[in-house]
């Protein structure tokens, strides 16, 4: 989604000559992280199609966002390779996070001194520095947060509902929290505390119907909506329409994740961790409440505190919507990210 947005910016593309080539190898969202006779054929292709740009167009400079570990650094690596052959100096734009979990490796500690060697590194966040610190040296690391569209111009007061909607809004993915909130929302549901949550996102690690088993079993069917998979305005207005959102992490992978700055700009409140570079989204109890991560009993006390909080909640919406418009617009992205392309540059004149 950022590089579709880098790719689309005119106050960027007026800045600099840029030539684009899409590295994805996956043809379906299923094929992602997969193998194949397919997909490695398409890696070889992709391959020589990047060499023979660099060697037709002798970029000044390269730019990549690579995989920090795994299959899909294995692929990025020998792109990486002849991109700092080819070119000037090599910009490397981490939207992930990994190479502390690789760099133990005899094989990927070779592999991943030789990839940062000599290279610039663009981080989403001050935190995520401690993931390839082993490798790049502060003169060389910039920070530049994501951005996103304004999808909220103008912030327009709601009724409340009754009960008060949670918003729980990403994959279902184990790590994520889910089964922590279900699990929250019936202590809650046990102290006779009424609260409604939609649940919104497709098939991860846990499928709907495991979703479902465990809203059974916790004997929460009434309080929880799962409405799968939305998109655009359809995710756009689910967001609007609830009260707060619930986002209890504890993905190895989280960065920084863009569904807490959708929320930040529809001024709700917002209940979340401090894995990966959130702590320079939220604030705790500034633009927000945080928790600690695989505790159910503390999300519903903090869940609670919101609930009967009136005054909070006003309070911590209005901070997250006027930090949102202030630092998360793709507007300020592309300030943040012009700024880094020009003091590297700078530095190699």
């Amino acid at each position: 989604m950022m590089g579709k947005y880098i790719q689309d910016s005119k106050v960027i593309n007026q800045a600099f000559s840029i030539t684009y080539i899409n590295l994805n190898t996956s043809t379906s969202v299923d094929e992602i992280g997969g193998q194949g006779i397919a997909k490695y054929l398409r890696i070889v292709s992709l391959f020589f199609k990047v060499l023979i740009q660099l060697i037709l167009i002798r970029p000044h400079f390269t730019y990549m966002t690579p995989t920090a570990g795994g299959m899909g650094f294995y692929k990025d690596w020998p792109l990486a390779m002849i991109c700092k052959l080819f070119s000037g100096k090599f910009i490397a734009h981490f939207h992930n996070k990994g190479a502390s979990n690789y760099q133990d490796s005899k094989v990927d500690n070779w592999l991943y001194r030789r990839f940062f060697n000599n290279t610039y590194v663009i981080l989403l966040a001050e935190e995520l520095y401690a993931d390839i610190c082993k490798y790049v040296g502060r003169e060389r690391l910039y920070i530049c947060p994501n951005g996103i569209p304004d999808p909220y111009q103008e912030l327009v007061s709601k009724e409340s509902n009754e009960p008060l909607k949670l918003l729980f809004l990403s994959n279902l993915i184990r790590e994520k929290g889910i089964f922590d909130l279900l699990q929250a929302i019936a202590l809650l549901k046990k102290d006779n505390i009424p609260v409604q949550c939609d649940i919104v996102g497709g098939d991860g690690d846990i499928s709907e119907k495991e979703l479902l088993e465990e809203i059974a079993l916790l004997d929460i069917k009434e309080q929880i909506n799962f409405l799968g998979k939305r998109y655009g305005s359809e995710k756009l207005q689910l967001i609007q329409s609830s009260d707060i959102f619930v986002f209890p992490t504890y993905y190895r992978k989280e960065c920084f994740p863009l569904v807490l700055l959708e929320a930040m700009a529809f001024g709700l409140p917002i209940i979340t961790t401090t894995e990966g570079g959130i702590p320079s989204i939220i604030r705790n109890e500034e633009n927000g409440l945080i928790i600690k991560s695989k505790d159910p009993q503390n999300l519903s006390l903090v869940i609670r505190k919101l609930l009967y909080n009136k005054e909070m909640r006003s309070l911590l919406g209005k901070a997250a919507r006027k930090d949102f418009s202030q630092e998360f617009t793709l507007e300020k992205f592309e300030q943040n990210f012009l700024r880094n392309i020009e003091q590297i540059v700078l530095k190699e004149q």
